[in-house]
């Protein structure tokens, strides 16, 4: 079957057919899965049954992976990737039980001094419905800002903590609880293009201000560009393999479902650059 490469929305997303990743990818078609990649910011290759070990093959195809500070959701033969499991979420500090990736939009381990680029999610379990995941192209969110706004926003820059969940153990939170410092608008290495670059749930506080201040700033511009016409929510399928560009997609995993059911992503993180 040739490749074929379908967009999901306008603005974000496009999926990629008539490729099996546990073989060997021919590089044509690598090379211009990488370009749809750099356009679309978001791409999933469908019907794909992948056991770890090719699972990681697979996903190193577009770059090295890194540690995770999920510690207590690692597979222990292969570490490289955390089994996101709604049956296994623990509740929070106020009793609240909130499915990975559901609190806020946001980009993946920006606690980390060099953060990932990509986040890769494979679909392994679903509910029997809901359980989607939303993507935002912050590149078209910076966008649609007026220019004072940017050049206000592009002097900000975000102190980033690691968060205290029963499932990051304390030599996680030594290792990765260093308050890095990253721009709130960051430039893409591979375009050049500009995009809002943030995580609510990691933000400590913008430099030189308060954290009450630095949340209201920060919730009051997602609340302004985070608009229907930027955004694309995906409905799982089993055998799924998603790919999210972390340096301008912000992502929400949607929890309107029953967790019991138990919904289960293999979730591996590909190095990034340190933002600028």
């Amino acid at each position: 079957m040739d490749v074929t490469i379908n967009p999901l929305s306008k603005a974000i997303g496009a999926e990629i057919l008539g490729v099996d990743l546990s073989e060997k990818v021919d590089s044509k078609d690598l090379f211009h899965i990488n370009l749809a990649m750099q356009k679309s910011l978001v791409l999933v290759f469908r019907n794909q049954k992948l056991e770890p070990n090719n699972l990681l093959s697979a996903v190193r195809l577009f770059g090295d992976t890194m540690e995770q500070h999920l510690t207590d959701t690692l597979m222990e033969s292969h570490p490289e990737i955390a089994v996101l499991d709604s049956r296994e979420m623990p509740p929070d500090k106020e009793g609240k039980i909130i499915p990975f990736g559901g609190r806020d939009w946001h980009t993946d381990h920006t606690n980390h001094e060099v953060p990932p680029k990509f986040t890769v999610l494979y679909a392994i379990k679903l509910p029997n419905s809901g359980g989607d995941t939303s993507f935002a192209n912050m590149h078209l969110a910076f966008d649609s800002l007026p220019q004072s706004e940017k050049i206000k926003l592009s002097r900000l820059e975000t102190i980033n903590k690691i968060e205290d969940f029963a499932y990051i153990d304390e030599s996680a939170r030594e290792k990765f609880g260093k308050l890095p410092i990253h721009p709130l608008i960051r430039t893409h290495p591979d375009t050049g293009r500009k995009a809002i670059y943030v995580h609510p749930g990691k933000l400590e506080k913008l430099v030189g201000m308060e954290p009450a201040e630095s949340q209201y700033i920060i919730q009051t511009l997602l609340d302004k560009v985070l608009t229907p016409d930027i955004c694309y929510r995906h409905k799982w399928r089993e055998g799924d393999l998603l790919l999210c560009d972390n340096r301008a997609v912000l992502h929400l995993a949607h929890h309107d479902y029953d967790l019991n059911e138990g919904r289960i992503m293999h979730r591996i993180l590909i190095k990034g650059e340190r933002p600028v």
